[in-house]
């Protein structure tokens, strides 16, 4: 039995004297009441399809039209208090006109008691709508995180062999974050300065015809030219912007990727040069849209206040013209000239909110772009409508002229032609780049070929639902992956239902008891992001004892065994022979030991199969695999095989 496998303890905890882990009293009652909130989302359904959702192509309007009623309630209530927020001028005029001159203290205060009221009555609602807005905001940011991860996740091998990491983080971190701006802050905004523009163009019109004709004749004409001119300049200072930022994060993720060689070769001071000229780049972008912001925001302010003036003096002398005797009850009065030049104000607030709004809608529309080039790629590797679940494979695979390219001008295999029985063992040998791992890739439909077809169980791997497929596919990877957790979460990964005991005969299987009894913890103990904590021999073997735990039919070992030492490799070529049998097994190996054990051998290059047969017959035939032998003999000469 292997020790440290039964958990952390028997829960004595502080009568032990071990320090105190747990909540204390006095916050226990508020926590547990705080858990009772928390949605419960065992039963939560999702679907997921292998190919690309028949949706609309992404963009602002068809991702908002679901909730387009939800939209107009919040429109609704922007309109409530932009018109109440405007009363004020109007009910200053009347305080001039009504109280203030004719000395009637009764309508001043009453003046004053509605003036409260519509401000108190706009705050409520305010209130009420920003909360209203700022959950719709928080619910269209999840569902465009969902769909956006679920794409991701519906994407081929192919796109993350050529896309940098970095760029999709930011697509799903700075974009996203931009768009939220927007759809909490933006889009509400802009009705409401809108709705305060119409209004307020509304109540200086029953003030006063000419005064605001004079006013929108002097300011429209200006800000329609600073407005073209800064719309052109900024799309694509935004644009530059995000591209900026992606730089960025892809620089940040690529050199924390890679810290241990940057320390092994001494390339921190590179880097920090190289990542602060990224940064230099980013910095400059969005200087550059700051200088423009500024010119147009400093032009609006010389706009707005010029124009006060000119209608301060030409007020004065309508005035003058048309009530000479002030009459309180005149066609224009000092109360409307008042409520007039305190409106010209208010008239410049919104148009100066719309501009800088432009600035986060330039934002919002890049990252717009973005988001809709990635939700727009399509899986290279597609479920093809109607396809159907293999629920018993024998593993029989066939490849009939099977020709692939990553790209026009870099051909990998041409027609390729092979048969591989059920429960036969294979192994492919040859140069590097030769295309072994290739055609390891295509058999498990991680790309498909261009040219050719392959079968498994006589069947098109393209009439194959992908998810039954890879079900029973086995995969060890040459670099294997951990993920953050504990050491039994990284083998339970393939079969989440897997029990205890199934992954302790798991690790059996591949000779790892005597590594998990050496941990801390055994199997709970904690593994660290990529299995940093641990040699990259003991991250091999996990992978292979993942792979054993998900009971593939077909099992594919591509240079599973190249980072183990040699007593750890013939600990698990002796398992191989055992948990092979009956089982399709293809193993990509450059070490001839684990290759020999294979029930046939191709040696794959010059685009193809040169040579196929058993160990036996291949040497027979003092071709390349002869040679390769040869020499792997002379190497491991007084080396004793297992």
């Amino acid at each position: 039995m292997m020790g440290g496998w039964h958990g952390h303890g028997d829960g004595k905890g502080k009568s032990d004297g071990l320090p105190f882990a747990g909540i204390p009293p006095e916050v226990r009652e508020k926590t547990n009441a705080l858990m009772a909130k928390e949605p419960d989302f065992s039963d939560l359904e999702l679907t997921f399809e292998h190919r690309a959702p028949d949706d609309a192509a992404f963009g602002l309007m068809n991702f908002l039209a679901p909730y387009k009623y939800r939209m107009f309630g919040a429109l609704l209530l922007v309109g409530i208090t932009e018109m109440l927020l405007l009363m004020g001028p109007y009910l200053v005029k009347v305080a001039i006109d009504d109280a203030i001159i004719p000395k009637n203290f009764t309508v001043l205060l009453w003046v004053a008691v509605i003036w409260i009221a519509s401000l108190f009555i706009a705050a409520v609602v305010s209130g009420f709508r920003q909360r209203y807005v700022g959950r719709l905001g928080q619910l269209l940011v999840y569902e465009l995180r969902i769909r956006v991860f679920a794409h991701l996740q519906r994407l081929s091998l192919d796109f993350f062999t050529e896309e940098k990491a970095g760029r999709l983080m930011s697509r799903m971190t700075s974009d996203i974050e931009a768009l939220s701006n927007l759809l909490q802050s933006g889009l509400v905004n802009l009705v409401a300065q809108t709705l305060s523009l119409i209004f307020i163009i509304g109540i200086l019109l029953s003030f006063n015809v000419d005064l605001t004709l004079i006013l929108i004749m002097i300011s429209a004409p200006i800000m329609l030219v600073m407005t073209v001119w800064f719309k052109s300049v900024s799309g694509k200072a935004y644009e530059n912007v995000r591209n900026r930022i992606a730089e960025v994060l892809s620089d940040l993720q690529e050199s924390l990727s890679g810290m241990r060689l940057v320390i092994s070769f001494n390339r921190m001071k590179h880097n920090i040069i190289k990542h602060r000229n990224t940064v230099g780049d980013y910095r400059d972008a969005n200087n550059f849209t700051a200088k423009i912001s500024s010119l147009y925001s400093s032009g609006t302010m010389f706009v707005d206040v010029t124009t006060t003036i000119i209608i301060l003096t030409v007020g004065y002398y309508i005035l003058l013209d048309v009530n000479p005797t002030l009459d309180p009850n005149g066609a224009f009065t000092v109360g409307a000239l008042v409520a007039f030049t305190n409106m010209v104000a208010r008239f410049f607030k919104p148009i100066s909110q719309l501009v800088n709004l432009y600035n986060q809608f330039q934002s919002g529309n890049a990252a717009v772009i973005k988001l809709r080039n990635l939700l727009n790629t399509p899986p290279s590797v597609e479920e093809k409508p109607g396809a159907v679940d293999i629920n018993d494979m024998q593993g029989d695979i066939k490849l009939q002229n099977v020709s692939f390219a990553y790209n026009s001008s870099e051909q990998v295999l041409k027609d390729v032609s092979l048969h591989i029985a059920a429960g036969q063992s294979i192994s492919f040998v040859g140069p590097t780049g030769a295309g072994k791992s290739t055609l390891a890739k295509l058999i498990a439909r991680f790309y498909d070929p261009t040219s050719g077809q392959i079968l498994i169980d006589n069947m098109d791997v393209k009439d194959i639902s992908i998810e039954s497929l890879h079900r029973q596919l086995g995969v060890v990877p040459q670099e294997p992956f951990l993920f953050h957790g504990t050491i039994k979460e990284n083998i339970r990964f393939p079969r989440p239902e897997a029990t205890d005991e199934e992954i302790v005969e798991a690790c059996q299987a591949v000779g790892i008891s005597d590594m998990i009894d050496r941990l801390p913890l055994g199997l709970d103990t904690p593994c660290h992001e990529r299995g940093s904590s641990l040699s990259a021999g003991e991250r091999q073997l996990l992978a292979l004892a993942r792979g054993f735990l998900s009971r593939p039919r077909v099992l594919i070992l591509d240079e599973a065994t190249s980072n183990v030492d040699q007593q750890s490799e013939s600990k698990i070529e002796r398992a191989l022979d055992t948990l092979l049998e009956g089982r399709t097994a293809i193993i990509i190996a450059h070490r001839l030991a684990t290759a020999m054990r294979a029930d046939i051998i191709a040696v794959i290059n010059h685009l193809g199969i040169m040579e196929i047969g058993t160990h036996e017959e291949l040497l027979a035939l003092e071709g390349y695999y002869a040679d390769m032998y040869q020499t792997w003999m002379v190497q491991n000469e007084g080396t004793v095989l297992g």
